[in-house]
């Protein structure tokens, strides 16, 4: 039912969540992902997948009638939380090769663009919080944004955020973090850059997370996804391993 006398849904916050309120008083959230909807009383330490936002409501408000009552919200703990500049891999996208290659471009294109995340890559059209490099502004952008539309590149807002430099000063740290790029890794700890060094870090991940070796399977991330100055090269080709590796499957 779209409209109930006592579930309220709230407008849609920064972070892609949804209040939901049960006779005024704050009971939990939902939110989108994929498709799906998701309800949440934060401190119950589980996440409910319903088909639209009202069934979602409503098990929120099922909750809150029952008895229980929203607590503090823990950060989820991932099994693969390596800091790279800030960010890992979050324990809600899908662990695939695919998922963290695409993670690796990101990354990459956000470094190009003077973005630094304050968290793992969640997907293209979740939102995901960063922050400017050329004025330490700080809220959520869409990565379907930043890598523009139908292959052009172009990301979106051009004005980034409200409050940013001048275009012309945002062009001139553009084109200075360009000149700064590297064709291979300089940095102390060793990311793979060519094609054959790609391919071997994806298959020695795959490997690795079949196994359950953990810490392997951080330390592989660790050189696909931490910051460096071949990230563009190495996200390009991460993309063509695993081209590659899909052919021989």
């Amino acid at each position: 039912m779209e409209n109930h006398p006592r579930y309220q849904i709230g407008q849609r916050e920064e972070n892609g969540r949804y209040a939901v309120t049960v006779e005024g008083t704050y009971a939990g959230y939902i939110y989108r992902r994929h498709g799906s909807w998701y309800a949440v009383m934060p401190g119950l330490g589980e996440e409910f997948r319903l088909p639209n936002r009202y069934q979602a409501r409503d098990h929120v408000g099922v909750l809150f009638d029952s008895g229980h009552r929203p607590g503090t919200e823990k950060a989820p703990a991932s099994p693969f939380g390596i800091k790279t500049n800030g960010t890992f891999m979050p324990p809600e996208l899908a662990f695939t090769l695919a998922n963290v290659v695409r993670a690796s471009e990101a990354m990459a294109r956000l470094a190009e663009l003077g973005w630094t995340p304050l968290r793992g890559y969640p997907g293209a059209d979740q939102p995901w919080r960063m922050e400017c490099d050329f004025c330490g502004w700080q809220g959520f952008r869409f990565w379907s944004h930043l890598r523009g539309r139908n292959g052009d590149g172009i990301p979106r807002p051009i004005s980034r955020h409200p409050g940013c430099l001048p275009a012309a000063d945002r062009s001139k740290k553009i084109e200075a973090l360009a000149a700064a790029r590297k064709f291979v890794c300089t940095c102390d700890f060793w990311h793979p850059t060519t094609l054959w060094e790609c391919q071997d870090t994806l298959k020695a991940l795959q490997a690795a997370r079949k196994e359950y070796e953990t810490l392997t399977t951080k330390m592989y991330l660790r050189e696909i996804l931490e910051e460096c100055p071949a990230a563009s090269i190495r996200a390009a080709s991460l993309r063509e391993a695993l081209k590659l590796m899909k052919q021989k499957d």
